[in-house]
């Protein structure tokens, strides 16, 4: 059964040394970005009271200032951006102080460089591992009128050359504006002392109450502000100066972004293709005898060369044409080398792992409530069955031939033997993996190799990827996810061998059938709500599917009578293999349009889709659309909002 080891936590209290005092302790949470980030730190010291300002008259100033207007607001999409950067990392955990620490006795340079733009610097180092620094800016003013400005700098700043430069924090012991609505004299003052020193960084201007935006020059060089109105100054001011901060840091530079496409055009290997280009290419006849699957040929040689490539279509139509696509049938025997696949080629390792811990109450007591026994340790074979060399199978039926651009067919099998003696096993389900039937259209006379190809996928990517999955979920196998056991090589009676993974065999209905649009009105809304924790557990695992259709999801009753989704089919999911590389999750939106009939046939009502599917969570970064309904996570910052 599933069990936690603790009570579900989004924020978990740890007590560090702070690095700026070995004197004091700073209390310190660990979370989520998006959790620790509204976190209000501790109340500044005693300020001095603020001066009632009536000058009504020209203000003296060398900058010309105006407020924004509506063609020129930047502020909110700043914001918004911010918040869409710290939801593709929401698996990492970061520290960040507690609202709890003694600041009485601070002066308020210190408060304002530890405090509040302290966090903000390690922030960036711990997600990004480049260190921002907060550096003070200092002129004779700040040192008899308590002004203090920082600025927020990135190490290597030079080399990097952002578009954007970092932001500076000025706090103004004062009003910043007068009773007519523009800046102050003071404030003017103080812009044009850090205008000096910084003439192109934005200034976000407070006194700890007020906050005021300056942005960077514009093509008439005006210095356009937005003002902010917020109940919660303190926390305001790092979640603005952390969204200036990212500006500056840009996604080119804190995420190597990968490629969306499987398939690189350049394919560059530092050994050198494994086939000699400047060889003449095998006879037909040889290549149509000795390859049996994509990955014996040499892809990077292909791309480059037209006759190696025709023939590679030219082995593709002799497969079509002289071998069925239904590789087994019922009564073969099928002969397999245990955990062949990791014998055969490198296997991912993932960066993340489920933590049940991690996901909310009612995920957690829906996956229970579904969980259902292994079949092979309710048939005393799941020790024999791991432990194994070896062991056999018998086919029972097709379950699914697969598309035309699909490598995959399933079966309904079982166990005959393991290690050569005979056993009695419950029916499972294989699943096996053959590229050689991928539909890739004709090439072009027009087009270069590397065109024809880009559609290509190899067996041993989708089972690599599939088999990295189901291991990642072992936490919930047998719930809404299948209880999994393993990838092995299999032998078919011809002699040809494959990759394939067995599965438990679930006896569930598709989700565009009959069987499905006539259940029940509790049932639907039982197997709506099943398939958002399904979706929502995938996303805590880092697994994003990305072919997301109906017959992705069974639907299932289990014994004690709860419809519920069974979620298959995961060969084109990915996970966090680089945590320098970005990874999003998409299975909010993904299952949602599976469900709504937009990826395939459905037997939902739509309404009941609309009313119970439930809300994205914080890292879902796709807004939906289903029926004019809009699916779309709430904003974190809202209470802050330019005027």
């Amino acid at each position: 059964m599933l069990g936690l080891s603790r009570a579900p936590l989004w924020l978990n209290p740890v007590v560090l040394h702070h690095k700026f005092s070995s004197r004091r302790m700073q209390s310190l949470i660990s979370g989520r970005p998006l959790d620790v980030v509204v976190v209000s730190p501790p109340p500044p010291p005693a300020l001095p009271k603020f001066i009632t300002l009536n000058d009504l008259g020209i203000r003296s100033s060398s900058c010309s200032y105006r407020s924004v207007d509506s063609t020129d607001r930047s502020l909110k999409r700043l914001i918004r951006s911010f918040a869409s950067s710290l939801r593709y990392v929401h698996r990492k955990t970061i520290t960040w102080p507690s609202s709890t620490a003694t600041t009485e006795t601070m002066e308020i340079t210190q408060y304002i460089r530890e405090i509040l733009l302290q966090p903000v610097a390690d922030m960036f180092y711990q997600l990004y591992s480049k260190r921002v620094q907060v550096m003070p800016l200092n002129w004779e003013e700040c040192n008899t009128n308590q002004i203090c400005a920082f600025s927020l700098e990135v190490e290597d700043f030079d080399r990097i050359r952002p578009i954007d430069p970092p932001p500076t924090v000025v706090f103004i012991p004062d009003h910043l504006f007068g009773d007519d609505g523009r800046p102050s004299q003071k404030t003017l003052d103080t812009l044009e002392q850090i205008h000096r020193v910084k003439p192109l960084h934005p200034v976000i201007a407070t006194n700890l109450e007020d906050i005021t935006v300056f942005q960077r020059p514009n093509k008439a060089n005006e210095r356009i502000y937005e003002r902010v109105s917020t109940p919660r100054p303190l926390p305001a001011i790092r979640i603005l100066a952390a969204a200036y901060m990212m500006n500056t840091l840009q996604y080119t530079y804190i995420h190597n972004i990968p490629d969306d496409s499987e398939f690189d055009d350049d394919h560059i290997l530092p050994e050198g293709p494994p086939v000699n280009p400047e060889e003449d290419p095998p006879n037909d006849k040889m290549i149509f005898d000795t390859h049996t699957r994509h990955s014996d040929f040499d892809f990077a040689t292909l791309v480059r060369d037209r006759e190696r490539a025709l023939q590679f279509f030219r082995w593709k139509e002799h497969m079509r044409k002289t071998q069925e696509k239904q590789v087994a049938h019922p009564g073969n025997l099928l002969h397999a080398r245990s955990n062949g696949l990791a014998q055969a080629i490198p296997q991912l390792k993932p960066c993340y792992t489920l933590d049940l811990s991690d996901l909310p109450s009612e995920t957690v007591a829906h996956v229970q409530s579904v969980q259902r026994p292994c079949p092979l340790s309710m048939a005393n074979l799941q020790d024999k069955f791991f432990q194994s060399n070896n062991f056999t199978l018998e086919v029972l039926s097709l379950v699914a031939k697969g598309s035309d651009r699909g490598v995959c067919s399933v079966y309904q099998c079982r166990l005959a033997s393991i290690d050569g003696v005979q056993v009695e096993s419950p029916i499972l389900c294989l699943k096996l993996f053959d590229d050689r039937f991928q539909f890739l259209g004709s090439p072009e006379e027009e087009e270069e190799p590397v065109r024809w190809l880009r559609g290509l996928v190899q067996a041993e990517w989708h089972i690599r990827q599939e088999d990295t999955a189901y291991n990642s979920l072992k936490a919930v196998h047998g719930t809404v996810f299948p209880w999994y056991y393993g990838a092995h090589m299999f032998t078919l009676p011809n002699g040809l061998s494959l990759f394939g993974i067995l599965l438990e065999y679930i006896p569930g209905i598709s989700v565009g059938s009959d069987d499905t649009r006539s259940l029940s009105t509790e049932r639907q809304i039982q197997f709506i709500q099943s398939c958002r924790h399904g979706a929502r557990v995938m996303d805590m695992a880092d697994i994003n599917q990305h072919d997301w259709h109906s017959d992705q999801v069974l639907v299932h009753t289990s014994p004690n009578d709860l419809t519920h989704a069974v979620f298959l089919d995961l060969g084109s999911t990915s996970q966090t293999i680089n945590p320098a590389k970005l990874h999003d999750c998409n299975n909010f939106s993904g299952c949602l349009m599976a469900l709504s009939g937009s990826l395939g046939p459905v037997g939902i009502k739509t309404d009941l889709l609309l009313e119970h599917y439930g809300t994205p969570d914080p890292w879902d970064s796709v807004i939906s659309i289903v029926k004019s309904k809009v699916f779309a996570v709430s904003d974190p910052f809202a209470f802050i909002q330019p005027l």
